[in-house]
């Protein structure tokens, strides 16, 4: 779902919506929200029963499949099936593995390879489909979540650097942030407690560290050099 709506994994989202096939799953999934929410980085998990109000499915006939079968048939299912309930469709198929339609007068029997029904999610939302469940994603951003977006960048860039100079993962570090960007020092200001335990920093610098070669990391247009020190090197 993120993928489909090009959204980092990094980037924060406000909420997931779950509909599960079976109910009696919910149970045990919600005594692991607190680990889902950190994998998935969302804010809020829901279970919902029906995911109308978030998606709705497109129904479209497999043409080459049925076109021989059916001939002058296939355009009035065509538009009978552009009409159809796309969640009750999916639902008889799931549950019957196959539906009949009354098309002009004759009875069609439709298995799950006659039939297309494609995920749609609504403005606002993404959406990917399961055997078992139904994931929506809310996708729109507010400030906050952006700027959340941006410090979890700023950790990833800082975590490659620390590779790059062959830190170990215990060394403790400087890191300083020299930019002109408004979103950025919003960013650091928030969310900067977080960055220094997700790093292992000691200190989190606005400007530069001397002596120590940055690396660039552009947002909106705007250059942001980011210096990495081991503590031990800096104050030598």
């Amino acid at each position: 779902a993120r993928m489909e709506a090009r959204l980092k994994v990094r980037q924060p989202l406000s909420a997931m919506e779950v509909v599960l096939a079976e109910g009696k799953h919910q149970a045990w999934l919600e005594e692991h929200d607190e680990l889902l929410k950190q994998e998935v980085n969302v804010k809020q998990i829901n279970y919902i029963q029906q995911a109308d109000e978030y998606i709705e499915y497109e129904v479209q006939p497999n043409f080459p499949r049925l076109g021989p079968r059916l001939g002058k048939l296939l355009p009035g299912l065509k538009k009978l099936l552009a009409e159809a309930n796309g969640s009750e469709l999916l639902g008889q198929l799931t549950s019957a593995g196959a539906v009949e339609l009354d098309v002009d007068g004759e009875t069609v029997r439709l298995d799950e390879e006659d039939i297309q029904v494609r995920l749609q999610a609504k403005e606002g939302w993404a959406a990917a489909q399961g055997d078992h469940s139904v994931i929506v994603l809310a996708t729109e951003l507010n400030e906050e979540l952006l700027r959340e977006g941006l410090a979890r960048d700023l950790v990833r860039l800082v975590q490659d650097r620390r590779k790059e100079l062959d830190y170990d993962f215990t060394d403790r570090i400087q890191v300083a942030v020299e930019t002109d960007n408004a979103e950025i020092k919003q960013a650091l200001e928030q969310f900067g407690e977080m960055i220094r335990g997700e790093t292992l920093a000691e200190e989190l610098l606005s400007g530069s560290l001397e002596g120590v070669e940055p690396v660039e990391w552009e947002v909106n247009e705007v250059a942001t050099r980011i210096y990495v020190a081991r503590v031990e090197e800096s104050t030598s």
